[in-house]
């Protein structure tokens, strides 16, 4: 998959029940078209009505690069008064035709179409990628698009890939049948960093290195991960330093095991703190869990929401030789972390 515009190499898979899509125009050469209904009732339904220019692919992560795309995208819909949005695939073609890929997003589908509004976008329309869709071919896919969405401009990133196969010449098939069905087809150049282009997989990277100063230059932003502050084992407290543990959603990318300088909104407070990310295997090296001593606050926070931005890497993950020795190691995590966050 190609996160900006459309998905690798198809395995077969059967087709599910559909709708018969002809083409708009009585000019098209083209035979018409099989759509699985609930593609098409999911595209009728998130439509927005007025004429519209468009993008589709994943956009995991919604990096520099995709906000490049989206911006271009909003600037050419301007020039031509239409509203411009995005088709996102969920979940990510990659699970579902190599299952045994575990999933990793950077971040949730919800986040994702906030980010992508926040970029230029007036409409989001997430569209279920299963088997049956994969065997759908771009020609099938964009002429849906010009049917229900009123589709008039595609616009595609550098290496635009999407449809059935993936296809290398996409772009050259989007602009035949773009002159057919009356679409233009806007290909926008790539956006670099490093002498690379910005990918989501280049994000995944830097994070699996624990590198959060390139995760947030590729990013435009710190990581964040979400969720409600649940309850763990309460050894923080034990130790003199309480910490609010948060569960996320197992298929979250996360960050080299380590202790990170963070910062945190919950419960309408703006925080900072020492995070760690890891095993505990100072006590029992279990499942990996998220741990925040948030500096300078006490209050019942649990059952909230916390959002977490992670800044730094304080260190990695260590196996203490006792409690005190991590007790002091702890105390120097937060005076470090305190010295990264200064002014934060």
């Amino acid at each position: 998959m190609h996160d900006a515009a459309g998905t690798r190499e198809c395995r077969p898979a059967a087709m599910g029940t559909g709708h018969r899509l002809p083409f708009r125009g009585q000019q098209s050469r083209m035979k018409a078209m099989v759509l699985p209904s609930f593609t098409r009732a999911q595209l009728a339904a998130g439509a927005p009505g007025p004429e519209t220019a468009l993008t589709i692919g994943v956009l995991d992560g919604v990096h520099r690069g995709h906000q490049w795309l989206l911006g271009r995208l909003r600037e050419e819909a301007r020039k031509r008064a239409l509203s411009p949005g995005v088709v996102t695939l969920h979940p990510h073609p990659v699970t579902v035709l190599r299952p045994e890929v575990p999933p990793s997003y950077l971040t949730s589908l919800e986040e994702r179409m906030e980010l992508i509004r926040a970029a230029g976008a007036d409409w989001v329309i997430p569209l279920t990628f299963t088997s049956e869709v994969s065997e759908v071919t771009a020609e099938e896919l964009a002429a849906a698009f010009a049917e229900l969405l009123r589709m008039r401009l595609m616009v595609l990133g550098p290496d635009a890939a999407f449809g059935r196969g993936a296809p290398k010449d996409t772009v050259e098939r989007m602009r035949r049948l773009g002159a057919e069905l009356g679409f233009e087809v806007v290909q926008v150049e790539p956006l670099m960093h490093d002498h690379e282009r910005y990918s989501s997989t280049a994000v995944r990277a830097a994070l699996a290195a624990g590198d959060m100063e390139r995760v947030t230059a590729l990013l435009g932003r710190p990581y964040r991960l979400s969720g409600p502050v649940v309850r763990g084992f309460e050894r923080g407290r034990t130790i003199g330093f309480p910490t609010a543990n948060i569960s996320v959603a197992a298929d979250r990318a996360l960050p080299a095991l380590g202790v990170y300088a963070t910062r945190a909104s919950v419960a309408g407070h703006r925080l900072i703190g020492a995070t760690n990310i890891g095993r505990r295997p100072t006590f029992d090296a279990g499942h990996v869990s998220i741990e925040t001593h948030l500096l300078d606050f006490e209050g019942d926070i649990y059952g909230e929401r916390m959002d977490l931005e992670i800044v730094a890497r304080i260190r990695g993950e260590v196996k203490f030789a006792s409690v005190d020795a991590l007790k002091a190691q702890i105390a120097e995590d937060v005076r470090e972390a305190r010295r990264l966050l200064a002014g934060a």
